[in-house]
């Protein structure tokens, strides 16, 4: 691979970075968690789940002299300290992004004011994600409507469920009929016109641009589980137990690849 990436929406090319080339995993590391029980033959898995992964770049500095390789690298220092995650993505890797911070460079040979190094980033996140949301769209006035979604990803996506009410209404649920006992319930009263966002990913739930978690769980099956989205196609009801219904749902997600 070689070429530039963008880290925390700044070209490579703009810190005087050449891209040498890119070292990552085929499939991010997985914690695989065992137990012994007495008297049977083997050990039985108790959980297994991926954990973070590293993505080394490797590359190079070209500087027209010492105090200019010196400017460089104390741009770049700043450029690539963070405290939280930041996207990561290669040009030509164009369709996906990482979520990264830069924990550790591996100081590689300086040759006259050529400067080879190492960065490595980690993931905690050890996915890469779709640049291009995946959005479905609909206006439900039946209760009990089912709309097939397809997961083109490789993993697990979780969407954001943005519900717009266009009546008032008591009670919402949203189920995936692929995955077992995958739906949330919520009971309040909403008004006309509000617009509730169920971010299924960063577990947060908002009535109109403010945290609001009141009645997630309550009503028909009580349930809170947020939503997931299989590999594949999924069946997605969204339904009431009010005497009707008539929302919009959006359900947009990134797809979800290994590598």
């Amino acid at each position: 691979m070689s070429g530039t990436f963008t880290f925390n929406s700044v070209t490579s090319t703009t810190m005087g970075l050449v891209l040498l080339d890119v070292a990552k995993p085929i499939l991010s590391p997985q914690k695989d968690i065992s137990i012994d029980i007495p008297g049977y033959p083997g050990s039985v898995r108790s959980s297994k789940k991926f954990i973070d992964n590293n993505i080394t770049v490797n590359c190079l500095i070209a500087a027209s002299s010492y105090s200019d390789l010196l400017t460089k690298l104390k741009a770049l220092s700043a450029y690539l300290y963070s405290d939280d995650d930041k996207v990561l993505s290669f040009d030509d890797e164009s369709d996906r992004y990482y979520n990264a911070q830069h924990i550790n460079t591996v100081i590689g040979k300086r040759n006259c004011n050529l400067y080879y190094i190492d960065l490595v980033f980690t993931c905690n996140d050890p996915f890469a994600y779709d640049t291009t949301a995946t959005s479905d769209n609909q206006t439900i006035t039946v209760n009990s409507t089912t709309k097939v979604i397809a997961n083109a990803g490789q993993y697990y996506a979780f969407p954001i469920v943005t519900i717009t009410f266009v009546q008032t209404q008591t009670h919402i649920y949203i189920e995936n009929d692929n995955i077992a006992d995958n739906r949330f319930d919520i009971s309040k009263a909403f008004n006309i016109s509000d617009v509730l966002i169920i971010d299924c990913k960063n577990k947060t739930i908002k009535l109109n641009g403010i945290a609001d978690y009141s009645g997630f769980g309550d009503g028909g099956e009580g349930l809170a589980e947020w939503l997931m989205l299989a590999a594949g196609n999924n069946s997605i009801t969204t339904g009431t137990t009010d005497a009707t219904i008539n929302v919009t749902v959006n359900i947009s997600f990134d797809k979800v690849y290994f590598y």
